[in-house]
């Protein structure tokens, strides 16, 4: 139950494209990694205080301690976490995380407070970033990225029910989009967008399609009508 006045988030279950997932390890690497990632970013441990030692973790998470130790450069690498001798591995405070790493992003429960500021402030983001990529797209984009665009943009039937259908469509306007710019900064934003359109969907349930989604999608659309 949601609490704080956010919206109860709706148990969906979507898959994000292949290509667009996130580049985690395999295996019990990427299961240590995703199940202390989760409980970093939902306050399972304080910012500043010692987590537990690396023995403790691997006997409570049933691995060795190579693992732990491999999972623990991960989370380093994303912000979450700084090791040190004498020091221990301490959460490092939120300012310190990675917000644009989708995975630092998506461990959140979808009803922590952290995340009503986290999707309004990707929103703002999105709200200046994309209508420029949009207009790159239309300048830049191949052929190929042309037909995947209006495809993906054509199979957005929120009327139909398909939430799956639906946001596997989403995903691949947005991003491609992103693809089409030929700007490599902007592409390193794919993660993070994937990540925060999930989001939405788990917020918004069966009405995804979202009056910023479907503004961004006529811009796009209508910036390139010479493209069909």
């Amino acid at each position: 139950m949601a609490t704080n006045g956010s919206p109860t988030p709706f148990n969906l279950d979507l898959s994000v494209p292949m290509e667009f997932m996130a580049s985690l390890p395999t295996g019990h690497a990427r299961r240590t990694v995703d199940t202390i990632g989760r409980w970093i970013a939902n306050d399972t441990f304080s910012p500043d205080t010692p987590m537990p030692t690396e023995p403790e973790l691997a006997a409570s998470l049933g691995v060795s301690r190579a693992t732990v130790r491999d999972a623990i450069k991960v989370l380093s690498g994303k912000g979450l976490v700084r090791t040190a001798r004498r020091y221990g591995t301490r959460v490092l405070p939120v300012e310190d995380w990675n917000l644009l790493d989708g995975d630092v992003v998506g461990w959140h429960r979808r009803d922590h407070p952290r995340m009503r500021r986290i999707f309004a402030e990707t929103t703002e983001l999105r709200t200046i970033v994309e209508p420029a990529a949009a207009a790159l797209a239309a300048e830049r984009a191949t052929p190929a990225q042309i037909r995947t665009i209006l495809d993906a943009a054509n199979a957005m039937h929120p009327e139909e029910g398909d939430v799956a259908a639906l946001f596997d469509a989403d995903c691949r306007f947005h991003l491609t989009i992103l693809e089409a710019t030929a700007n490599q900064v902007m592409r390193q934003l794919r993660q993070i967008i994937v990540t925060m359109l999930r989001v939405s969907y788990d917020l918004g349930g069966s009405k995804p399609a979202n009056e910023p989604v479907t503004r961004y999608r006529r811009a796009l659309t209508g910036s390139s009508d010479d493209w069909s």
